[in-house]
This record gives structure tokens, sequence and C-alpha cells, in this order.
């Protein structure tokens, strides 16, 4: 029988590695997961509390608008009247970044909450800080007192808003106060929405949830996002399966807004398919 030359069997061979690649694990990095260009990552079963994957978990970061998490904790800690209108102050507005909220407006409490965690407004969450009856300064050391009863190791806030770099924790520490923020059933609510309207004195506004997550195949159950130059593209967000299983994931110093999505729905993916037991992993497909 006549023998196949040495190019056949190396295109034989070759098509047969292809075939084997396609029901392999994903090539990996000491992490055991595909490279990541973010600067730390978390991903952990906050059911169970078993990490399930960790890049940088312990390093303190800027968080760019992940302080409005804490922001919200404290905030509720003053009852506040949802139905009270507040009036947007100059102060508000100067050196908020981007906002369409402008000075005059008369926004209620209810609104302006939508607005600071839907759509990461600052204007509305310096407006809330400043109308909630406590000084800004208190305001600012109950966060870092909350963060620190929370055992919160490193995370230190200097303003409600996340304008400012030096808010920093690190991915570990973002998770849990996600959690704990998604503890109170009315920000839980917030979180999940994907728009909101509301009707100022002057105009009206819709809010688009800036967690593009929310549009994807997983149940969502809260999330933030944060960017500033020195935090690059932040995000924490948390998933339920239909077996219960919560988890949540955690990504700082993304690259570009594109690549923060990109690799918090690559982190999921993995951890539906390799990290997390077949039973608790189960969620349909796109």
């Amino acid at each position: 029988m006549k023998r196949a030359s040495a190019g056949t069997r190396r295109h034989r061979r070759a098509r047969r590695l292809r075939r084997q690649a396609t029901f392999s694990l994903p090539q990996v990095t000491p992490y055991g997961i595909p490279r990541l260009h973010a600067k730390a990552a978390y991903v952990v079963d906050a059911t169970s509390n078993t990490v399930l994957f960790q890049k940088n978990p312990g390093n303190l970061y800027p968080i760019a608008s992940l302080t409005k998490l804490m922001t919200a904790l404290v905030f509720f800690e003053t009852h506040p009247q949802f139905d009270q209108v507040v009036e947007i102050a100059p102060e508000d507005v100067f050196h908020s970044s981007r906002s369409h909220i402008r000075p005059r407006e008369e926004i209620t409490v209810r609104d302006l909450l939508h607005a600071s965690l839907m759509a990461s407004d600052n204007v509305a969450t310096k407006a809330l800080v400043r109308t909630c009856g406590v000084p800004r300064d208190e305001f600012v050391r109950r966060m870092n007192a909350l963060a620190d009863s929370m055992n919160l190791a490193g995370t230190r806030f200097v303003e409600p808003t996340g304008l400012d770099q030096q808010n920093v924790a690190t991915a570990q520490a973002i998770a849990l106060l996600l959690r704990t923020a998604a503890s109170n059933p009315i920000v839980s609510s917030i979180m999940q929405k994907q728009t909101y309207t509301f009707a100022s004195n002057r105009k009206l506004h819709r809010l688009v949830n800036t967690n593009r997550l929310l549009k994807s195949k997983w149940r969502i159950t809260g999330g933030k996002t944060g960017f500033i130059t020195e935090a690059g593209y932040c995000f924490a967000t948390m998933v339920e399966t239909p077996s219960g299983t919560e988890v949540t994931a955690v990504l700082l110093g993304a690259p570009s807004n594109r690549l923060r999505f990109a690799e918090a729905r690559r982190l999921l993916d993995w951890t539906f398919r390799f990290g997390l037991p077949r039973a608790a992993a189960a969620v349909g497909n796109e």
C-alpha cells in the first residue's frame, strides 16, 4: 500500500489537533483563565464565599464611580425622604464631568438616586450629599468609618463621587461593597433597571444604565461602572444562576470601555463553564 507523503501526514496531524483543540480548555495563564488586560479582577461565589478567580485582588487602585456604592450606603443611613424635591445648585454642577442635569432644576431624591446609581451622574450625587442633612466632611468620614467596620482593608475615600483618584480600594473589597449595597432592596432594584425616565421642573430626563450586561444572557442582580483617567475603566456586577448561586465579579483598571465589558463576559463565561459545579452553573446560552 502506498504510504502518504510527509506533507500529507503533517496536514492530517494538523487537522486532528484542530479537532482536539475544539474540546480542550482555553489557553490559560498562571491564574487559570485567559489573560486579562484589566489591572485587577476578582470573582467569588457569594453563596459559598468561594473564590473562583483572582488577579491582584489585594492591590489598591483608584475606583472612580464605584465609590457611589458606599455613598448610597451612607446616604440611606440619613433616612432620606424620597419624595423630597431638591433644587440643583451651581456647586453641584461645578467640576462634575458630563451630566444632563442643570442648575435650578428641581428633582426628587428618588430620581437623583436613580441618576447617581444608573447613569453614574456626579451632579445628582453631589446634590444628594449636599441636602441629606450631614455636612460633606462628616459624610466622607462616615464613608470611611463604614469601610473600616466592613473590614474593607485599605479602602479610603476623600469625596463621595469618585472623581478623585485618592478614592481607592481593592477588587476584593469592591466585591463585598457591591454585595452589601445590593442587600438594600431599593438600591438593588435601581441597579437592575435598564432605563428610567423622570421629569424635573424644566425638562424630561431619560437614563440608560451604564451596565451593559443587563442586556446579556445572565440574570444581573446588581452592578456599577466607574471611570476616570487615573482609574481606567472599572466594573462590578452580580449574577444569579437559575439554581440560586450568586456570583460577584469585579474588574479594575481595564484600558477601554469595550474591554471592560468584553473581559467581564470572558470572566463570567469561564466561571460558568469551568469555575462552578455543573449544577450551580446551569444557565441558558445566547
